[in-house]
C-alpha cells in the first residue's frame, strides 16, 4: 500500500535540524565506542557484499508468480515457503502465527447504466499479448472489489463528484446538485486521497453508493507511456483496495483493540466503528468512460460541468463475512547481550493479485535481508540486541495481521520493542524515500551514507539531494532539507507499532512513476522491465535496511536522537496550535533534556562506561512511549500517539488532539488536548533525565 501512497502524496519534507551524514561522514557510527566500531564496520563491510539481485530477482519472481490474496490457498503457501526460507537463512525461534478475523471475499460485483440501458461494465482487465504475467483467468484474478464494501442493490441516478473530497460535494452543492440517493462516480486522488475517505464522505452525504476509477490524467496515459512500453496504467487497468474506515480503528474490526486469538470477544458488525454503511465498487477508466459519456462529461471531466441528467445506474454488490485465518511468519537473529529487546523489520505478503511492487518487492528484499544477515550471523557476527523479521498478512484489508500480532504481544513490545523498520515496497524507480520519527533521522542518514546508489555510485543519500534538487530546484542557502520526512499518516503495518505501542517507526523504499497499483499489471514483468531492471535498487534497499538493523541491534547506547524530535515538536505547534505556547515551551524543555542526555552519552562513550549505557538505554526505551495517552485520541481511543495520527485521508495528522478539536471549532476542547500534550512531551523529557544505572 506503501508505494502508491508516497509517490502521489503530497510530500511534506521536514525542516529538522539534521547532521548531513553523507556530506561529513561521523568518525564513529552513531552509539558506538570506539572499541566496538571498528568490529561493527568490519561486519558491515561483509554485509554489503552478501545481497544478491539474481536472488532477489529469483524470489521475487516465485512470490509474484501466481494472484495470493490474503486467506487464500496461495497466501498460506506462501506462509509456509517464507516459514522453511526463514528457517533455510539460520533463524530461530521461525514459527506462523494464525488469527482468524473479518475478511470477506465478493460474490458478485455488477455495475451497469439502467437509463439509457443496454450497458454492463466489463469489471475485467484486458491481457496484454505476449505477456504471460496478464494472461490471468477471471477466475484465477478473482472479482474486483472493495473490501468492506456493503452489500447491497440499488438502482440510482449518477452524479460525478470529481475526487469524492468534501469540496467536490460542496461545489455540486452551490450548483444546485445534492448526492442524497445518489450514486458518486468519483476518481482516484493525485495527491493521493484514501479510498476509504471517499466512500465515508459519500456515506455521511447520504449517497446511495460510490465508485471509483482510475483516470488516465492522474496515473495513465495522459502521464506518459503505458504499461508494457512505460510504468502507467492502461485504460483497463482497476485499482482493487479496502475502503474500510482504520483510520478510525485497524486490524480485524469485530475484535477492535484485542487480539483475534482462540476464544476472543467479537462485537456485531453493526457495531463495528471502521465497517462502512455504502456500497463501494472499483472501475476502469475503459467503464468508466462510459457512465462519463452519458453524463456529457467523456472529454472534460469536472464538477463545475454541467450534468446530463436522468442517467441512472444499477449496483449490486455481494459480498460475505467470511472469518478466515491469516498467517504471520516470523524468525529472529537472537542478541547476544540483550536478547529480549527487539529490533524489528517487517513487510507484508498478501496482494491484490501478483503484487509486483506492492507487497513482492518488499517481501523478496525482506527474505534477502534474513538471509543475508543470516549468513553473516553463521560467520560469527551476533547483535547485542535481538532482531525479529516478520512476514505480515492482510495488510491490504486494514493492517490486519501486524495489528493482531501487535495487540497480541503488547505488554512485550511495550517494554522491549526497540524501533520497528518497515518496508511495504522496496523499488519502483531509483529515488530513495524514507519517513520516520525524527529519533531515526540520523541512523538512517547514516545508512543512507554507507550505501552506493546503483547508478550513479555515489552514496544514496547524496543521490538523493542530486535528485531533489533536480526536482525541486537549488536549496535555499542555509535550508535544513533533510534526506527524512518527519511526518507519517498511516496505510502500512508501522502503524501498530507507532500509534499503539509507542516504538520508533521508519517506513522505507526507492519510488518512480508508478501507474499500475493494485492491478494485474503490477507483476514480475513491471518491475523487471521498468521499476528496477536488474533489481539493483532492491539490492541498494536491503543494504541500507541490513544497516539500520545493525546499528539499532549492535550499538553500545541505542542510535535515538531526540534533539531533532524536541524541534519538531516545536516545529508541529508553532504550525497546528501557535497560540498554545505551553505546547512550545514543553519541547524546549525536551530539547534541553536530549542535549543534557546526547552530552553524557558522548562522554560515556568515550569513557566506555558499561553502567552508563545500561541507564541510558533503558530511559531510550520509554521516550516514545511517553507520548502515548492510554485513552487515546478524542473518537479514536485505538490511536494512543499525542505527536502523530493519520487523518482520514492517511495524510499526517500532527498533533492530532489539538488539529482535530481546531478543526471541529472547539476552542476549549484545543486548550485541553494542548495541556494534555505538553505533559506527555514533558514526561519524555523526565524519561531521558533517568539515565542513572
Amino acid at each position: 500500500m506503501r508505494a502508491f501512497y508516497v509517490l502521489l502524496s503530497t510530500f511534506f519534507v521536514s525542516s529538522v535540524l539534521i547532521l548531513a551524514a553523507w556530506q561529513q561522514p561521523a568518525a564513529l557510527p552513531f552509539g558506538f565506542t570506539a572499541r566496538t566500531a571498528a568490529a561493527h564496520l568490519a561486519q558491515e563491510k561483509r554485509f554489503l557484499s552478501i545481497p544478491s539481485a539474481d536472488r532477489i530477482r529469483e524470489h521475487h519472481r516465485f512470490l509474484a508468480g501466481e494472484p495470493h490474496l490474503a486467506g487464500s490457498r496461495r497466501d498460506r503457501e506462501l506462509a509456509e515457503w517464507m516459514r522453511d526460507r526463514f528457517a533455510a537463512a539460520g533463524l530461530e525461534d521461525v514459527r506462523i502465527a494464525t488469527h482468524d478475523v473479518l475478511l470477506p471475499w465478493p460474490q458478485e460485483v455488477l455495475v451497469e447504466l439502467a437509463a439509457p440501458a443496454g450497458w454492463r461494465a466489463s469489471m475485467r482487465e484486458d491481457p496484454i499479448e505476449g505477456d504471460p504475467f496478464t494472461q490471468i483467468t477471471p477466475e484465477a484474478a478473482g472479482i474486483p472489489y472493495h473490501a468492506y464494501s456493503a452489500s447491497g442493490d440499488v438502482t440510482a441516478p449518477v452524479v460525478y463528484a470529481g475526487s469524492g473530497n468534501p469540496a467536490d460535494y460542496e461545489t455540486l452543492a452551490r450548483r444546485g446538485i445534492d448526492i442524497r440517493g445518489k450514486i458518486a462516480l468519483v476518481r482516484y486522488s493525485v495527491p493521493y486521497s484514501y479510498r476509504g475517505f471517499k466512500a465515508l464522505t459519500a456515506e455521511q452525504r447520504g449517497a446511495a453508493g460510490i465508485l471509483i476509477y482510475s483516470d488516465p490524467e492522474d496515473d495513465g496515459a495522459g502521464k506518459g507511456a503505458v504499461y508494457p512500453k512505460g510504468p502507467w496504467g492502461p485504460e483497463s487497468h482497476i485499482q482493487r483496495g479496502a475502503i474500510v474506515y482504520d483510520f478510525m480503528v485497524p486490524g480485524d474490526p469485530l475484535t477492535p483493540g484485542w487480539p483475534s486469538i482462540a476464544g476472543a470477544r467479537r462485537i456485531a458488525s453493526s457495531d463495528a466503528a471502521s465497517l462502512p454503511k455504502i456500497i463501494s465498487a472499483p472501475l476502469s477508466f475503459k467503464d468508466a468512460r462510459v457512465i462519463l459519456g452519458a453524463l456529457g462529461l467523456a472529454g472534460q471531466r469536472d464538477v463545475n460541468r454541467p450534468q446530463t441528467a436522468g442517467v441512472l445506474v444499477h449496483m449490486r454488490v455481494r459480498a460475505d463475512e467470511g472469518i478466515r485465518p491469516i498467517w504471520t511468519v516470523t524468525g529472529m537473529i537472537r542478541g547476544g547481550e540483550r536478547p529480549d529487546d527487539l529490533v524489528i523489520a517487517g513487510n507484508h505478503r498478501d496482494a491484490w493479485i501478483l503484487g509486483g511492487v506492492d507487497p513482492s518487492s518488499g517481501s523478496a528484499a525482506l527474505l534477502e535481508l534474513a538471509t543475508s544477515l543470516g549468513q553473516l550471523a553463521r560467520g560469527g557476527w551476533r547483535p547485542k540486541r535481538s532482531i525479529l523479521f516478520a512476514s505480515w498478512d492482510a495488510e491490504e484489508f486494514t493492517l490486519t495481521s501486524s495489528t493482531e500480532w501487535g495487540e497480541e504481544h503488547e505488554a512485550r513490545l511495550r517494554e522491549h520493542a526497540v524501533a520497528y523498520i518497515n518496508v511495504d515496497s522496496a523499488a519502483s524507480g531509483r529515488t530513495f524515500s524514507s519517513s520516520a520519527v525524527p529519533a531515526l533521522n540520523r541512523v538512517i542518514a547514516e545508512a543512507a551514507g554507507a550505501v552506493s546508489d546503483p547508478a550513479s555510485r555515489i552514496p544514496v543519500a547524496a543521490a538523493w539531494r542530486e535528485r531533489r534538487t533536480e526536482e525541486r530546484g537549488a536549496l535555499p542557502t542555509g535550508s535544513s532539507d533533510s534526506l527524512v520526512n518527519n511526518r507519517l499518516g498511516s496505510g502500512s503495518d508501522y502503524t501498530v507499532f507507532l500509534n499503539f505501542i509507542g516504538a520508533p517507526v521508519a517506513d522505507l523504499g526507492f519510488d518512480g512513476p508508478y501507474g499500475v497499483y493494485h492491478s494485474i499489471y503490477d507483476n514480475h514483468n513491471w518491475v523487471a522491465r521498468i521499476g528496477d531492471p536488474g533489481f539493483r535498487y532492491h539490492t541498494a534497499l536491503v543494504q541500507i535496511w541490513g544497516i539500520i538493523l545493525m546499528r539499532l541491534g549492535g550499538a553500545d547506547v541505542l542510535p535515538l536522537d531526540y534533539e531533532p524530535y524536541a524541534s519538531r515538536i516545536a516545529d508541529f505547534a508553532g504550525e497546528v496550535a501557535p497560540a498554545f505556547g505551553d505546547v512550545r515551551a514543553a519541547a524546549i524543555e525536551l530539547r534541553g533534556a536530549a542535549a543534557a542526555f546526547d552530552k553524557a552519552r558522548d562522554a560515556a562513550l568515550a569513557a566506555n562506561d558499561l553502567a552508563a549505557f545500561a541507564g541510558m538505554n533503558r530511559a531510550l526505551l520509554g521516550v516514545e512511549r511517553a507520548f502515548l495517552a492510554p485513552d487515546g485520541i478524542p473518537g479514536r481511543p485505538w490511536y494512543r500517539h499525542l505527536i502523530y495520527a493519520p487523518k482520514f485521508t492517511y495524510a499526517p495528522d500532527v498533533l492530532p488532539g489539538i488539529a482535530d478539536a481546531l478543526a471541529a471549532g472547539d476552542h476549549q476542547e484545543a486548550e485541553k488536548q494542548a495541556r494534555r500534550l505538553a505533559a506527555a512531551v514533558r514526561r519524555a523529557a523526565v524519561v531521558l533525565q533517568s539515565r542513572q544505572p
